[in-house]
């Protein structure tokens, strides 16, 4: 019954007979199943468009629609573009919609997940994320693999040696990101979201086995009679076998963290070097090394699944939208060198881990679209 009601109200619809509000039942309908489809910019869309709204129908029903064809075709033609500003319409509707933490409606927006982008250096790229299991690539005497728990294992037959040509590797995780790989020479390296970790094929062989980071990682080195070196654009750390994690994400305005939890650890740059022992951090603040005691649980959080929360409320927010993937702007009067401290779980949706910030009732959010908007 209901879809006799339905067929007829459409055959109303497209023969120009509907009332006012018969017309916007069909046309809200139309926009409310489609919103989530993309927008209507080639004469593609108007093709499918015409086609669905030829498959909702009941051809049958239609035969007793007296309809001259050039006014059926007129009909259609009149139905897709006023579709067309129905979609528009409340797409820029949803655009404009601001909601606060405790009035969120919108989709969710989902934690980050396992994933990442190889880049070689012949310009070919792999999925990491989608990639199935087992063995991705064979060159130059390196396989790069994918094992059950989505871990990228790099392997080199260490008997071939004099390869012609090294292959350069980059590993690279977008915003909502997080990915681990173990390198040639048995090392592994957790890359956290925005960040990027190079590497020549020949790293297990190499005089110096060289890598270099781009945003923040953390290091399982194995032990070798052979140096490992992490550069940065504005540091190297040199070490022989240790674990110890770099944030380098605010290297563009002169600041890198290296936090050692087992080891040794030798911190270069243009003006110095420092040696760090576990427990120990080194701020790199333009070349300038000041070391300091730190506790390696709240520097490992990201990698253990929570977010620590120690810090000014601007860096926070930069934590959290390099996770959720989300831009994030501050209001004018709002203090981004509130102090704020907790832990929370990096698996959570975006909007519960920020109620948990606002129970501090210190700050306050909304959302637009992809956007944190950060208030007093």
């Amino acid at each position: 019954m209901e879809k006799e009601l339905g067929t007829q109200l459409l055959n109303k619809y497209l023969s120009g007979q509907a009332t006012h509000k018969e017309t916007r039942v069909v046309e809200e309908w139309y926009a409310f199943n489609r919103v989530e489809e993309p927008g209507i910019d080639s004469p593609e869309d108007f093709i499918r468009i015409k086609s669905e709204m030829w498959n909702a129908i009941d051809h049958q029903s239609m035969h007793h629609v007296k309809v001259l064809p050039i006014r059926r075709w007129l009909a259609y033609v009149a139905a897709i573009l006023i579709i067309m500003g129905s979609i528009g319409i409340y797409k820029l509707y949803e655009k404009q919609k601001v909601y606060t933490i405790d009035t969120y409606a919108g989709p969710a927006i989902k934690a980050g997940h396992t994933g990442a982008t190889l880049t070689l250096s012949d310009g070919s790229t792999i999925d990491l994320s989608n990639a199935k299991v087992g063995e991705l690539l064979t060159k130059q005497g390196m396989t790069i693999s994918k094992n059950a728990q989505g871990v990228v294992v790099y392997s080199q037959n260490s008997s071939i040696k004099g390869v012609n040509q090294v292959i350069k590797n980059t590993i690279t995780t977008r915003n909502g990101e997080m990915y681990q790989v173990v390198l040639p020479d048995g090392s592994k390296v957790w890359l956290n979201a925005g960040s990027s970790l190079t590497f020549d094929s020949d790293l297990l062989n190499s005089e110096k086995r060289i890598v270099r980071l781009l945003g923040e990682g953390y290091f399982e080195v194995s032990k070798r009679d052979r140096p490992f070196i992490v550069t940065t654009a504005s540091q190297q750390v040199r070490v022989l076998g240790t674990h110890f994690n770099i944030n380098a994400y605010s290297e563009s305005k002169g600041l890198v963290r290296t936090t050692l939890v087992e080891g040794r650890v030798n911190v270069v740059t243009t003006k110095g070097e420092q040696l760090i022992k576990p427990g120990e951090q080194a701020v790199n603040r333009q070349g300038d090394l000041d070391v300091h005691e730190q506790d390696t649980e709240d520097i490992l959080a990201w990698k253990n699944g929570y977010f620590k929360i120690d810090g000014e409320l601007s860096e926070v927010m930069l934590s959290l939208g390099r996770w959720y993937n989300m831009e994030v702007q501050f209001t004018e009067n709002t203090p981004k060198e509130l102090k704020l401290w907790g832990f929370v779980s990096r698996s959570n949706d975006l909007i519960t881990t920020l109620r948990q910030i606002e129970r501090t009732n210190k700050v306050k959010f909304k959302i637009k679209e992809r956007t944190i908007i950060v208030t007093d």
